[in-house]
């Protein structure tokens, strides 16, 4: 044990000494913060103003409001200029800023009762994008609708209240009832927290492949085993590496509550400017108030319970597929071999990575409760479900499967690794390798 505990100190230092390693930590939080502060500027500076000018011939829009966009983005003018000459005049190519950037023209035999023959007609000096066009287009489906319903004499109160939207309680049989927008922040969680742990058994999993490789390629491990047994060095090699991926997400959670604090009080303005991105979320179809919902009921999660389990799953999981990384970095022969022996760690986790999609959508499902208690895929899928408070009984069951395959893996790990590491020259093939797995010795 006090060899393994030597082996781990000298993991941990080793790595957390690199300038590789303060680098990636500390630019982590700034990435993040220059990220945000990117998409706002991209996003103000992406939503310019568009003038767009009403032509209705037909007149029967005059008495119909069309309201401009909240975040200022698009502006409507009804005007009774002459279509032909006004569209002549935008199509100049002149430098000089054109009235309008676009015409919206309703044609003179226009049909309410066909409203796409003869269609209304948007001409443009500025191609608008993708959102504006989704928003220009909803606006006059929403005018043609209350022009409808006036002409069928239903005022404008009637009109609203036709137009309120049904917002169910959902409550379990047991009297449990759900906020409004928990649902939304537990999924947001989850999967924030599944892919932490699949891009981490990635990241930190290929780590100990290349320091294994390294040792074996700069044969530092013939000397090594003289004095350590080859699963000493297995084990302190996996908890090493894995005391570093820890420190690193601390690290990483730490700086980057540290640097939106510091962003919310510096860039705090720019943050909440209402063209930072609100407007293209009313236009995909997101509310305000879902996205308000979302941030205020985080805190209604169980934060204790998936403070307490996130760091068991990411340890569970990371040793169970450190040990497989590592068994792949001791017999591998060539640079060749990395892919064919590496596919067979890889379809477990990106299996997972599917099943926490799926369950995040379906938390009660058949497929989230195999997916949780299995150990290849359950530090992916139980992170995924933490936020959804899944059962006592299936976090235990889930915990005892994954320590056990933690246990199985690194039995088998250590039996490739003590017959692949001091082979030198040869091409390994995975017959050879599960020959050694299931050999006596």
């Amino acid at each position: 044990m006090n060899k393994i505990w030597i082996i781990i100190q000298r993991e941990y230092i080793t790595r957390v000494r690199k300038k590789s390693f303060l680098l990636i930590t500390l630019l982590a939080p700034l990435g993040f913060l220059l990220l945000t502060l990117f998409s706002v500027l991209i996003s103000s500076y992406s939503q310019d103003k568009t003038d767009v000018a009403i032509i209705d011939e037909s007149g029967l829009f005059s008495d119909t409001p069309i309201p401009d966009a909240e975040d200022e983005t698009v502006y409507f003018h009804k005007i009774s200029d002459n279509y032909e000459k006004l569209s002549a005049e935008l199509a100049k190519k002149d430098d000089k800023q054109p009235k309008y950037e676009a015409i919206i023209y309703i044609p003179k035999n226009f049909d309410l009762n066909s409203p796409n023959k003869p269609g209304i007609a948007y001409r443009y000096v500025k191609r608008p994008g993708l959102s504006k066009r989704s928003f220009i287009n909803q606006r006059m489906t929403d005018a043609l609708q209350k022009l409808r319903m006036s002409l069928l004499h239903i005022n404008e109160q009637q009109i609203e209240d036709m137009q309120q939207k049904v917002t169910l309680n959902f409550e379990s049989l047991n009297n449990e009832k759900e906020k409004q927008g928990y649902a939304d922040a537990a999924a947001l969680v989850g999967m924030v927290m599944g892919f932490a742990i699949y891009i981490s058994l990635f990241l930190y999993g290929t780590m100990i492949m290349k320091g294994v490789m390294e040792e074996k390629t700069n044969r530092i491990v013939e000397v090594l085993t003289s004095s350590v047994k080859p699963f000493q060095m297995l084990m302190g090699k996996i908890l090493g590496v894995g005391a570093v991926g820890l420190t690193q997400f601390v690290l990483w959670i730490l700086l980057m509550f540290g640097v939106n604090l510091i962003s919310g009080a510096i860039f705090g303005i720019a943050l909440s400017h209402p063209a930072s991105g609100m407007g293209q979320l009313q236009n995909s179809g997101v509310e305000p108030d879902d996205i308000l919902a979302i941030t205020q009921n985080i805190s209604s999660l169980p934060i204790l319970q998936i403070v307490i389990l996130f760091p068991l799953y990411f340890l569970g999981g990371f040793f169970l597929y450190g040990s497989l990384f590592a068994a792949v970095g001791a017999a591998m022969g060539e640079d060749g071999d990395q892919q064919s022996l590496m596919i067979p760690i890889t379809i477990p986790i990106i299996i997972a990575i599917m099943i926490a999609i799926n369950v995040i959508n379906n938390p009660d499902s058949a497929l989230g409760f195999w997916g949780s208690i299995i150990p290849f895929t359950s530090p992916i899928v139980m992170s995924a479900l933490l936020p959804f408070r899944p059962e006592w009984w299936q976090i235990a069951l889930s915990l005892v499967l994954l320590i056990g395959g933690f246990l199985l893996t690194t039995y088998v790990a250590a039996k490739v690794y003590r017959a692949g590491i001091l082979m030198y020259g040869k091409k390994i093939k995975l017959k050879e390798i599960i020959r050694w797995i299931f050999s006596k010795s």
